[in-house]
């Protein structure tokens, strides 16, 4: 490379090559000893080249080390060597750089043994060996034959770094070329230095025998080799105690409500060093300033949470913590340090019986590091947390930063208004807007758009344009945490297709600027994804379209971690996040100055976030219990109430946490769910309620709860077929034909509601399902879930009723007991025998037959007729098969007279009343003795039938219909009606962009033959 003409310009371009990058890592001080040692030089013998002879400007690609090497508190595996004198630890290097310039910062760490434009000689090169065996293995990196500079005529200097396993020394090793120094760029630079802040450096004064270290100063101009053998080397400095105090962590109220893990005081232990860490083993704190310790609070914990600032109560010093007491407390444990500030806390556990207006406050007087003791230069901070009674708040967990649920703060509700405003409901005024009324979102309070009964707030991402997008801004920033600070975020979304076209659908965002960001939001695969810029945790196969899902996302300043329904579903170990949190939004990443993307699709039914704070499992299991409960979720942990308490347990019989369901009431808690069902994508056929009837949506519900607060009713199924057991000869009581093969379990706290009421719908087994006798109809509950010793319940205990195929059933909550929990529905009468389904049906084309094939979804006393159609409008029957009640369920049956061109099947049951009937989907057969001239062409990528294609042999009088799979005759322009056509081959377009996704029929006529095709579109 042509030489840069002084130190001053090399800088400057290094200044422009770096500008702007950023990097993520612990950026802890370097600290090394350095020395002058004499040992002969010993070139590599069968190194692995990694730059080759006559380079100039070479740069090596990534290289292994061979083993873990630890350099200014950071684990690196990996190197990167340039041919002018220097190697970079980790992978970040992006130039060769020959201008010398140890303040550079963006490449990572660089160790330079010779910095300066050099170049190997054609006979030079630079190589690498590993030797010896763990843990005492030793990489050398040998620059062979150099020319200093690259303008240089004969090899100038050969020279090595040496790193050590376990003891982590870097060794610069030298042996002098026959060639001169050919200075024409301003000189070497010999040293060390951090990667990541410009002054953390160490340079060489010169190359003697015994220059001088010096830290944050470079000396850029070395000329003079150093000598054959010379060595320098640099030995990691073991960590040292700089300091500690305690600090206030804290001054907000402490809500008896929330009463776990409330930080009280901070502690800092400053060290310098990373090498053999310092470790902390004991505390000596108190509980000075605290009104009444022992009445107050249960427990005392110490929380670690290393360079990281903000509380969370992870890394706990003594597991399980302290016993609170009025005098001094030791707590004896083990932490290691880290290179810095190390961040601990002290927190309480405060008793939900704690007296309102007392206060709570903490000492610590003496810290023992590395076996010394220390006394923090600060022991007794100002300031004190008050304790005060219980605010409302989601599932009783206080200091919420932002909380916005579709049944509050809407500007409308009004179903399919324009919504405007949504207002915060934390008390923080965090309110978000719509920018114009192109970008409004909408509010839907109607039985189809309705989660449980709750509204929603939907947005369209349109077209993925800023101008008709629907999104929001929040003025106010706050609602996620800044820097690298704790976070919970708990979201109750159904999303929609939109969000499957690969770009990101953002709900939530917060942020600007490289790393700068913190959304949330859904992408293709079905995934949910926490986003910090490029370093994403995404998840897929987590939600399903247009259905609702929880989310929860937790953030402790060391990991993250994605909960759905209440389970993990994914990890990931990443510190230095750096948020900024403004630019916040719902519905978009907003771009300051520049056009928004990445809209979402799909409803949002609330969203709460918790800023600078990350919450333990029994703290998050409040608030996924309360967005359960509401919208009908089922949670893969227990259901709790506000004060902690569990109100349904999976492990009491975990055969029935299947459509988890409750009402309750939880005034603290935020919750008063009147009418509640199970809106997973498997559905249940139970909705429960109290009141006199069933709304539309929550808030019109009427009911109330006798009990009073903290009353709850759950129910969660045993996931079997909804259907009756007319053929059971066992596990039914006395008086009782048939029950349903799925059945409940109930849990209840606090319940005594004497209009409790259970719908069961039996249009989820067949719309309009019949018959269903109200008279024939009983409830039973049972102790163990086998019914064969049930109670019977009927009038006057409980009130039965049919309308519409829903059977409603009101009872008195006594009569399902704690004792008998289980219930199921069950008829005493066979005319009321009940669901008929078929798994299957099929027809196909069998040696000139017609083979028709169908399976039931369980054995019974049924009547089987099929029935054929040459249009698929007018049905005949063709055969009549009887059931055979010994069991079966599969049967067959051929049709030895098939229409020429092909014909419609379908399979018509009737129940063991003879009034039950059921009908299969009807199935079209075509090639099977007809005319063979028919084909419809299929777009490959849609599976949408796009070609009818027809071969004439002779001229003919053609006849094309087209129906819905109702019979109805569909007119389509250039396609259907009758026509005289040539001798020849016809290609048909099907005008599909007027029809509905599904199925159709096409009939086509040839003459006297015709033929009926399955269309798709």
């Amino acid at each position: 490379m042509k030489p840069l003409p002084n130190p001053f310009i090399k800088r400057l371009f290094l200044s422009m090559l770096f500008s702007g990058l950023a990097i993520v890592t612990v950026n802890a001080q370097l600290k090394f000893s350095f020395s002058t040692p004499t040992a002969v030089y010993t070139a590599n013998t069968g190194g692995t080249t990694i730059i080759n002879s006559g380079v100039d400007d070479g740069l090596s690609s990534v290289t292994s080390i061979g083993f873990n090497f630890t350099y200014g508190c950071n684990t690196y595996t990996q190197f990167r060597a340039s041919s002018n004198g220097w190697l970079s630890l980790g992978y970040n290097t992006l130039s060769s750089m020959p201008g010398n310039a140890l303040g550079t910062t963006g490449q990572g760490p660089i160790l330079a043994p010779l910095w300066d434009d050099l170049a190997t000689s054609d006979y030079g090169n630079v190589n690498y060996i590993l030797s010896g065996s763990a843990p005492n293995r030793v990489l050398t990196i040998e620059w062979l034959n150099m020319l200093w500079d690259a303008g240089g005529s004969d090899a100038t200097i050969s020279f090595q770094v040496k790193l050590y396993e376990t003891s982590n020394i870097i060794d610069f090793a030298y042996s002098r070329g026959w060639g001169a120094v050919n200075n024409g760029s301003g000189g070497a630079s010999i040293g060390l230095n951090g990667g990541y802040v410009a002054t953390d450096f160490y340079s060489l004064s010169g190359s003697g025998a015994a220059p001088t270290a010096n830290y944050g100063t470079e000396t850029s101009n070395i000329s003079t080799r150093p000598a054959t053998n010379q060595v320098y080397r640099w030995t990691p400095g073991s960590m040292t105690y700089s300091s500690c105090t305690a600090t206030q962590a804290s001054t907000a109220v402490v809500s008896k409500c929330n009463n776990l893990n409330q930080v009280i005081l901070g502690m800092q232990v400053v060290t310098s060093g990373c090498v053999s860490p310092a470790t902390v083993t004991q505390f000596q704190v108190n509980m000075t300033g605290s009104t009444a310790p022992v009445a107050d609070v249960t427990a005392v914990h110490i929380y670690y949470t290393g360079n990281s600032a903000g509380f969370a109560p992870v890394s706990e010093f003594l597991s399980g913590g302290s016993v609170s007491s009025a005098g001094a407390i030791t707590v004896n444990g083990s932490q290691a340090l880290l290179a810095g500030t190390n961040y601990f806390w002290i927190a309480y556990d405060v008793k939900s019986t704690a007296t309102t207006g007392d206060l709570l406050d903490a000492q610590c007087t003496q810290i023992t590091v590395g076996g010394t003791a220390r006394t923090p230069s600060t022991t007794n901070p100002a300031g004190t947390r008050k304790v005060v009674d219980c605010s409302i708040a989601p599932g009783g967990v206080a200091g919420a930063s932002f909380w916005i649920k579709a049944d509050a703060g809407t500007s409308t509700t009004t179903d399919g208004g324009v919504l405007s405003t949504w207002n915060d409901q934390s008390g923080n005024a965090r309110n978000a807007a719509a920018p114009t009324t192109a970008n409004s979102p909408t509010y839907y309070n109607n039985s189809t758009r309705n989660v449980n009964f709750n509204p929603v707030v939907n947005f369209n991402y349109a077209s993925q344009t800023a101008a008709n997008a629907s999104y929001m801004n929040i003025a106010s920033n706050g609602i996620l945490s800044t820097g690298n600070n704790p976070y919970e975020v708990y979201v109750v979304v159904a999303p929609g297709t939109g969000n499957s076209s690969g770009s990101a659908g953002k709900f939530l965002f917060a942020g600007s600027g490289i790393n700068g960001f913190n959304a949330f939001d859904v992408r293709s695969g079905n995934s949910f994804n926490d986003s910090w810029d490029l370093n994403d945790l995404i998840v897929g196969s987590v939600w399903t379209s247009n259905y609702p899902s929880l989310a929860s996302f937790d953030f402790n300043s060391t990991q993250r971690t994605m909960f759905v329904s209440g389970a993990s579903v994914g990890t990931r170990v990443n510190g230095n996040h750096v948020a900024t949190d403004v630019n916040n939004a719902l519905g978009c990443q907003v771009i300051p100055g520049g056009t928004n993307s990445e809209f979402y699709d799909g409803s949002i039914a609330e969203i709460i976030t918790y800023a600078n704070t990350a919450h333990v499992q029994a703290t998050r299991n409040q608030v996924e219990s309360y967005l359960a409960i509401k919208y009908g979720i089922t949670l893969q942990h227990d259901y709790v109430a506000s004060n902690g308490g569990t109100v349904w347990s999976r492990s009491l019989n975990t055969a029935y946490n299947n459509n988890i369901i409750g009402i309750a009431r939880d005034d603290i808690g935020a919750l008063s769910q009147k009418q509640s069902k199970s809106t997973s994508v498997t559905a249940d056929m139970l909705t429960m309620y109290v009141g006199p009837t069933r709304q539309v949506n929550q808030a019109a519900g009427t009911g109330t709860f006798a009990g009073g607060d903290r009353s709850f009713f759950f129910a969660g199924s045993n996931g079997a077929p909804i259907l009756f057991t007319p053929n059971m000869t066992t596990d039914l009581p006395a008086g009782i034909c048939c029950r349903l093969q799925r059945a409940w379990l109930s849990q209840k706290t606090n319940f005594i509601n004497t209009d409790l009421t259970l719908q069961f719908d039996f249009n989820n087994v067949a719309p309009g399902y019949t018959p269903l006798f109200a008279s024939d109809l009983r409830l039973l509950v049972d102790d163990d879930g086998v019914f064969a010793n049930a109670t019977v319940l009927n009038t006057p205990t409980i009130s039965i009723s049919v309308a519409s195929s829903i059977v409603t059933v009101v009872v008195p909550a006594s009569s399902i007991p704690v004792g008998k929990p289980y219930f199921t529905l069950a008829s005493a009468a066979i005319r009321t025998p009940l669901p008929v389904t078929i798994k299957s049906f099929s027809a196909s084309c069998h040696e000139g037959k017609i083979l028709v094939s169908w399976e039931m979804g369980m054995a019974g006393s049924y009547v089987f007729t099929v029935e054929r159609s040459s249009d698929g409008t007018a049905f005949v029957p063709v055969g009549k098969v009887p059931a055979d009640v010994a069991g079966r369920t599969v049967y067959t049956w051929m049709d030895a007279s098939s229409l020429p061109g092909g014909a419609v099947y379908r399979l018509k049951v009737t129940g063991s009343d003879g009034i039950t009937t059921v009908y299969s989907p009807v199935v079209p057969v075509t090639g099977c003795g007809g005319v063979g001239a028919v084909s419809v062409s299929t777009d490959p990528v849609t599976g949408r039938s796009r070609m009818v294609m027809l071969r004439l042999q002779q001229d003919a009088a053609v006849d094309i219909a087209f129906y819905d799979l109702l019979g109805r005759r569909i007119g389509m322009p250039g396609l259907t009606g009758r026509r005289s056509m040539g001798q020849g081959v016809y290609y048909l377009p099907i005008p599909g962009q007027c029809l509905a996704s599904g199925m159709y029929l096409l009939s086509v006529g040839i003459n006297d033959k015709r033929s009926v095709i399955r269309i798709i579109q």
